[in-house]
This record gives structure tokens, C-alpha cells and sequence, in this order.
């Protein structure tokens, strides 16, 4: 009778190893996904840093006392 029960049984053993694979390879996505995204904005950052240092105070412009923008 075993030979006919294991089989069957053999899937739902399996279930919480297959369960927990796909949970990791879910979170590395999602890890890497994270990471892009705070490399991406950390670029634009200093993109918008680097632009604002070249151009200087213009008219109008908030006065230094004030802190800066920042993305994010």
C-alpha cells in the first residue's frame, strides 16, 4: 500500500521547500529591484546638485539660510 500512498504524498512534502525557494528568489527580485531604484535616484541627486552648484544664485532665488531640496 505504500508504494501507491508515497507517490501521492511525495508533492505535499515537497510543498514547504518549493514554498520557501520561491519566497527567496521573490526577495532577491525584489532586493534588486530596491537597490535600481535608490542607484537611480541617488544618480539624479547629484545630477541636480551638480546643476544647481554650476549655475549659481539667481534672482528670486530661496535664500541660502534655507536647506536645500532633496529628492526622495
Amino acid at each position: 500500500m505504500n508504494h501507491i500512498i508515497d507517490p501521492m504524498l511525495r508533492p505535499l512534502t515537497r510543498w514547504a521547500e518549493h514554498s520557501q525557494r520561491g519566497a527567496c528568489r521573490n526577495a532577491m527580485v525584489a532586493s534588486t529591484e530596491l537597490h535600481e531604484r535608490r542607484q537611480e535616484r541617488d544618480e539624479v541627486q547629484g545630477f541636480v546638485d551638480e546643476l544647481i552648484a554650476r549655475r549659481g544664485p539667481r534672482a528670486g532665488a530661496a535664500l541660502p539660510d534655507r536647506p536645500a531640496a532633496r529628492l526622495g
